[in-house]
């Protein structure tokens, strides 16, 4: 079945096109480049291809996608597929002001996931704010307090180790972390795999700086244990990160449509809204696989319509977009290129502008110079400055209060 509608005045432009050239940033809806006709033709031969007739009814996926297609006309149609029910709309009205408080279960479930990584991710970031005050006296590294030199190497040694011990976290992220997330999700069984993982190697690293305390020490009153808390988010994500379901992109592109549209449904509520997202997330894939072809030879001229490819060759594209290839696409095309440039640019602007500072190191830049007489050695401080951590909370405090009011 081939369909081709022949680019006009008054027709958009080519996807290709749209790509290179989107300087307005528009975002295409790849349905509404197919006659309605062709859409329910398309739908029912993706609806036995996929095997969903035991999840859902074709009817149930025809008006998903012809609600994809254009919302404005499917909520005012009579007769076939049509018309809307009162729950259906109700559903539509609601998803458009909804909150939080008022969403599914299973999405209060996954954004309770994101946020509790988040949360891992500055806890572990700002675990080392106290012990900053601790443990250079602890390892030696009195220079930092006395401004001369030591037998470690003076003050350029000890300014360098201690700089070190506090960014090899983000380096860490940068180098390792980044560049593992992808193949991660691909390799394993998904991206919930993926966020498993990374949060079993912040468990393990916290709990052996936990028992490293408490071998050299003997009781828990470590700067260790300071560093070791990252544990405590680390563990709820590893238990809370499979109580919600598998992302339904990355199952539609495993060729698991069953079990996409079951989290979609859990996610949405009804299945007019669940058959609807399913059939986008496929018409979009389908968009980006041919797009994204290696070769300019692969790439399959859109025109007006929705790519059309045979599952297999649909599958093996996407087989091919592994992750090198998607790295070398952030600098070749020219949209990704822009939005590369420009979160580099704010991501550069926020680090020079020295928020990190009050951030991650303000219980330091805080600290009060400690009372020494003149010619008396430096005594390496055992607890941290209390004004410091305070002045520390109060900063990490406004940065909640202002965050909450987007909830």
């Amino acid at each position: 079945m081939e369909h081709r509608q022949r680019a006009s005045p008054n027709t958009p432009l080519p996807f290709q096109q749209l790509l290179n050239h989107n300087d307005l940033g528009v975002i295409e809806n790849p349905l509404r480049r197919v006659a309605e006709e062709h859409v329910i033709d398309r739908v029912r031969e993706f609806h036995e291809k996929a095997l969903l007739h035991n999840v859902v009814d074709v009817a149930t996926c025809i008006r998903g996608a012809l609600l994809a297609r254009q919302e404005e006309i499917f909520t005012t149609r009579e007769g076939d597929h049509g018309p809307i029910s009162d729950v259906e709309k109700a559903a539509l009205d609601k998803e458009k002001r909804t909150s939080i408080w008022t969403d599914t279960r299973e999405l209060k479930i996954i954004l309770s996931n994101c946020s509790l990584g988040s949360v891992l991710q500055g806890w572990v970031q700002g675990a080392i704010v106290a012990a900053n005050q601790v443990w250079p006296g602890a390892l030696g590294l009195v220079s930092l307090k006395q401004n001369g030199p030591t037998q470690t190497g003076g003050l350029a040694y000890e300014v360098w180790a201690f700089s070190a011990t506090n960014a090899i976290v983000y380096f860490a992220a940068a180098t390792v972390g980044v560049f593992l997330c992808d193949p991660l999700t691909e390799i394993l069984t998904g991206r919930r795999a993926a966020i498993f993982v990374a949060a079993l190697f912040t468990f393990i690293s916290s709990i052996g700086i936990a028992i490293s305390g408490a071998i050299a020490l003997g009781i828990p009153k470590s700067w260790r244990f300071q560093i070791a808390s990252s544990c405590i988010p680390a563990f709820a994500l590893l238990i809370l990160v499979f109580t919600g379901s598998e992302s339904p992109r990355w199952l539609i592109k495993q060729k698991r449509y069953e079990e996409a549209y079951i989290v979609l449904l859990r996610l949405r509520g009804i299945p007019l809204l669940a058959a609807r997202d399913l059939i986008f997330i496929y018409a979009q894939l389908q968009v980006e696989t041919t797009l994204f072809m290696p070769t300019a030879q692969d790439i399959v001229e859109l025109e007006n319509r929705i790519p059309y490819l045979d599952s297999q060759v649909y599958q093996h594209q996407i087989g091919l977009s592994g992750y090198a290839r998607r790295i070398t696409q952030l600098f070749t095309i020219p949209r990704a290129r822009r939005a590369t440039l420009a979160s580099f640019l704010v991501m550069t602007a926020q680090i020079l502008s020295g928020v990190n500072i009050f951030a991650f190191l303000a219980a330091t830049l805080f600290e009060p110079p400690d009372d020494e007489l003149p010619g008396k050695p430096h005594v390496p401080r055992t607890s941290p400055n209390r004004t410091s951590l305070w002045l520390f909370f109060i900063f990490g405090i406004s940065n909640f209060l202002y965050g909450a009011e987007t909830i």
